[in-house]
Order: structure tokens, then C-alpha cells, then sequence
């Protein structure tokens, strides 16, 4: 049921249905359950070729197409799908890789600082500022969105008990 704001940015609907899903052209696609969605350009296509993974489908946005990838890693298929760059577009291109069968996503990519870092750190965020629209159409409004530390220290320590942070 929508949540209704003064301000429309900070409404929120829970019903999960929207009025155009993100599978609405049916297609003749089944993606993976896991997938690497990378906000990396061409890295993305050079990985692909480089391990031989098979391009499945395509996602046409207004400004690019984007190509989705199905790879085989240890025996098991992962899509691999480059992100688009801006809050909507790559909302909109995850709802439809989730449309077609993407469970667990794992995001990557690059950023710049204004603290001195040593280049090329390894950055877990576990805390992001909503300054964007986009998040507002899956999650109550809030200032901050916290991730589950504990998950992220799992995942970052690659299933190990060494907590990386």
C-alpha cells in the first residue's frame, strides 16, 4: 500500500506489483540466480571474451545497449552484466535482470577520494546517503541505508572467519 508524503519523492509503495513489470516483453530468457553487475564499461566485455562466456540477451536502455553475459565458474552459471551509471538506469536494468531470474547480486566498481587512501584500496561501504530517487521505490524514505554489517563482513572475508574491516 502507498505510504503517502507531502513531498512525492518520499512515498513509498510496498506492493511489489508495478503497473509495467520489468519482464512485460516476455522473453524467451533465464538468467542465472547469481550475477556480477559491474560498474566497470569495457572491462566487462574483455572479461567475458576472455572467459569464454556466451552472450544470453540484451538490455536497451535509451542511450546504450547493454549486453548480458552467462559464464561458468567452478560448475556453476553466473550472468554478468555491466551497470549502467546514474541511480535509474541501473535500478531499472537490475529490476529486469531480477525479472528474469537474478537472486544475488554482487556490485562492483570504481570511485574517487578526497582522503588520502592508498590507490587501489578495497572499499566495503556499509552505510549510503539517499541523495538519489531511485532507492525510494524499494525502501521506506530515510535519511541513511545501513547494510547488514555482519553479512558484509562475511562476504568480504570471502566466507572466512576473518573480518576484514
Amino acid at each position: 500500500m502507498i505510504q503517502k508524503h507531502a513531498i512525492p519523492i518520499l512515498e513509498f509503495d510496498d506492493n511489489p506489483q508495478a503497473v509495467i513489470m520489468p519482464n512485460h516483453e516476455g522473453l524467451d530468457l533465464q538468467l542465472p540466480k547469481k550475477c556480477i553487475y559491474a560498474f566497470l564499461e569495457e572491462e566487462i566485455d574483455r572479461f567475458a571474451q576472455e572467459v569464454g562466456a556466451e552472450c544470453v540477451g540484451e538490455f536497451v536502455s535509451a542511450t546504450k545497449t547493454y549486453p548480458v553475459y552467462v559464464m561458468d565458474y567452478k560448475g556453476e552459471k553466473v550472468c554478468l552484466a555491466q551497470a549502467p551509471v546514474g541511480s535509474a538506469s541501473a535500478a531499472q536494468f537490475m529490476d529486469w535482470l531480477i525479472g528474469y531470474g537474478v537472486e544475488n547480486i554482487i556490485s562492483t566498481g570504481t570511485c574517487g577520494v578526497l582522503t588520502n587512501i592508498e590507490e587501489n584500496a578495497f572499499l566495503v561501504p556499509v552505510r549510503a546517503l539517499r541523495d538519489e530517487g531511485a532507492s525510494y521505490h524499494y525502501a521506506p524514505p530515510s535519511r541513511y541505508m545501513d547494510v547488514n554489517v555482519e553479512a558484509i563482513c562475511y562476504r568480504a572475508s570471502f566466507g572466512t572467519t576473518r573480518r576484514p574491516l
